[in-house]
């Protein structure tokens, strides 16, 4: 006879989601060294602390170690084989903005040098002047090339196969994910601009 299968099986895609699910799953991101196993006793201690059932404890070491694992590039690049020297948490930068900024003139600087700017739909604030004040999640150094990433733990539905190049986009899109990672990128340029001896965009910068 056949196993009888556990409907309660517990996977990525029933993981709590939300505000704080995702501002748990950042930290665990922020915290957790890429390069070893991921202790079980750890994980359950920050479920505790968060308010989430231990439950989920073998669910998340699994789950977290696929992501370190997971290709980035088709280069051997992956979060687990870079070493800790060459990461960088929360990056804080501040971006001066001297001259008033239209929403217009962004949307289309960035329509015409990001195809997937293009698809997105108008950019729609206020003029803004001043200083603009972010973090990246995490800057790291990979073969001579910088790179910036954002972890997102955006919700796109119940199996692996939801998570296709073209939802992901969509997801981009909607949320506008765009325009953060490309003031991340101008952030992080202007950096290895003042830091780095001979910089050069095209020979430097990684991408995101």
């Amino acid at each position: 006879t056949l196993p009888e299968i556990d409907e309660f099986t517990l996977t990525p895609h029933l993981f709590p989601r939300g505000t704080a699910p995702g501002t748990f799953l950042h930290e665990l991101m922020e915290e957790m060294d890429f390069s070893q196993e991921i202790p079980l006793e750890w994980l359950v201690e920050k479920l505790q602390g968060a308010g989430f059932d231990t439950k989920w404890a073998d669910m998340l070491q699994a789950w977290l170690a696929a992501i370190v694992d997971a290709p980035l590039a088709d280069d051997g690049l992956c979060l687990s084989a870079l070493a800790p020297q060459d990461m960088l948490d929360e990056l804080q930068f501040y971006l001066p903005i001297g001259n008033l900024l239209h929403a217009e003139d962004a949307d289309r600087i960035t329509h015409r040098y990001d195809p997937l700017s293009a698809a997105c739909p108008p950019l729609n604030f206020e003029k803004v002047q001043g200083i603009l004040k972010g973090f990246i999640d995490l800057t790291f150094l990979w073969k001579g090339k910088f790179y910036l990433l954002d972890y997102k733990s955006n919700y796109l539905g119940d199996d692996a196969a939801s998570y296709t190049q073209s939802a992901m986009a969509e997801a981009m899109i909607d949320h506008r994910y765009d325009l953060q990672y490309q003031l991340y990128s101008l952030a992080l340029h202007r950096y290895l601009k003042q830091r780095l001896p001979n910089y050069q965009y095209d020979v430097h910068f990684g991408g995101v």
